[in-house]
């Protein structure tokens, strides 16, 4: 006989069909029309909020968002602490957009500071995802764990199956991101056919700022 899962957090959304629907619908237009009021392109970065400042990718972040910054581009976070951060940190040290689009769930990734020019808490993560990536010229993604990897390949795959336009999706940290490829390669691809080779195509990766920089100039749309 089998028990029924007690969805305690679920049925909050859907024994109230109405006021998740207009939740979720008030958070997609309010990040819509923050990302619609900037008026240069935008580059969303992604990645671990654990990493300090100590952390080279933490420095590697906010070196490459001043840089992006300083050669007209509004920097789009998910406004929580370490890779985001340091990202919009660049931002403003260059005076360009710092948008933080952060989700108001996770506590442990609530930024307080003067660090955005634009700030949303988003309580739905899809609707913050969408948000992110749909006016972004580029996506560029650092060393992260379990959500960092969940975007890149929510993304990837909405690329693959032409759900949204191809844009760049940047992987910073060759020596980190090297093995997951490799074995993609080796397990996914050539073992068990379950990709095509073409799609390995959709994710770059690069370390050096200039690299990144170009890279990102001469995919634009």
């Amino acid at each position: 006989m089998h028990t029924l899962t007690r969805l305690h957090k679920n049925k909050e959304y859907f024994s109230n069909a109405p006021q998740t629907i207009e939740k979720a619908k008030k958070e997609i237009e309010k990040g819509l029309e923050i990302i619609n009021s900037i008026d240069r392109p935008i580059i969303a970065f992604f990645g671990s909020a654990r990493a300090d400042a100590k952390n080279e990718n933490y420095q590697h972040a906010r070196a490459l968002g001043k840089r992006l910054g300083q050669n007209g581009y509004a920097i789009l976070t998910g406004g929580g602490p370490g890779i985001m951060y340091a990202a919009n940190a660049g931002a403003m040290d260059a005076e360009a957009p710092s948008i933080g689009f952060q989700a108001e769930l996770l506590t442990r990734e609530q930024v307080r500071d003067t660090l955005f020019t634009h700030k949303y808490p988003f309580h739905f993560i899809f609707a913050r995802r969408f948000a992110m990536s749909i006016k972004s010229e580029a996506l560029i993604f650092y060393p992260g764990g379990l959500g960092t990897l969940n975007e890149l390949f929510e993304y990837a795959m909405l690329m693959q199956t032409g759900i949204v336009d191809r844009v760049p999706l940047i992987c910073v940290g060759k020596k980190y991101w090297s093995g997951l490829f490799k074995w993609m390669k080796k397990e996914v691809l050539e073992n068990d056919y379950l990709i095509h080779p073409k799609d390995f195509d959709l994710i770059t990766l690069l370390d050096r700022e200039e690299e990144i920089i170009r890279f990102i100039e001469t995919h634009q749309k």
